[in-house]
């Protein structure tokens, strides 16, 4: 991520859920790629590189409309790893965009206080903190171990999955921390987020189409998905 971008606030949204949960939410369509000195060495370095063409690759993956079905089990292995990595890719970013960030916009419902936003809002990325941190540690561990199989023939499918979320979990730890402790965060209202609080005291199908509607005129295609998703676990 360059300076420029690191300056620019980022716009978070604070998303209802259910008539009185929120998540935050962050929608952009680029990869965060961890800066990597080109001369570095070491271990985790080398895991850095590594997560940079994971990123890559399940970008390119998620684009391509139709990819031919691996032939073998390992082939067909690597595919869903693939497969749950850009998945994760969609959750962690906005904490990765927050490791580097000083300013953020929290978009929020009109009938919430600002300090009440704000107060949802850091629960919510204080939860995320310990989340990943509490996951840091069993993850490395499974990193290490994975080494066991490497010199099985094939691709070094839980090698590959675990370095992506070694470097994942650590990237989106920071991203909690810095977006708790150093980020200027500014609250406004939107009213998208106003119709949406109220779309969950509405019959189902009338709620879907508002979801519908407001993520439209939010300009954000995936937040319907996102906010079904989350409404269907709560």
């Amino acid at each position: 991520m360059t300076d420029a971008a690191s300056r620019k606030p980022l716009d978070v949204y604070l998303v209802p859920v259910a008539r009185d949960l929120y998540e935050c939410y962050y929608e952009a369509e680029e990869a965060v790629e961890e800066p990597v000195d080109a001369a570095a060495q070491g271990i985790f370095a080398r895991m850095r590189r590594r997560f940079n063409q994971q990123l890559k690759e399940a970008e390119e993956a998620r684009h391509q409309k139709a990819i031919e079905e691996p032939k073998t089990f390992l082939g067909r292995m690597k595919k869903r790893v693939m497969r749950l990595i850009a998945e994760r890719i969609a959750e962690q970013r906005l904490l990765w965009h927050l490791r580097t960030a000083q300013g953020a916009t929290l978009h929020a419902s009109a009938d919430l206080l600002p300090r009440d936003a704000e107060w949802l809002m850091r629960g919510n990325i204080k939860r995320d903190a310990e989340f990943h941190r509490n996951r840091l540690v069993p993850h490395t561990l499974l990193l290490i171990l994975s080494a066991a199989v490497a010199v099985v023939p094939g691709p070094n499918v839980l090698g590959y999955l675990f370095t992506f979320t070694v470097v994942g979990h650590f990237l989106a730890w920071r991203g909690a921390v810095n977006a708790l402790n150093n980020v200027t965060w500014t609250v406004t209202p939107n009213a998208g987020l106003t119709d949406l609080r109220h779309a969950f005291s509405l019959d189902p199908d009338t709620r879907h189409r508002l979801i519908k509607d407001v993520a439209r005129r939010l300009h954000m295609p995936k937040m319907a998905l996102f906010v079904e998703r989350m409404a269907a676990s709560v």
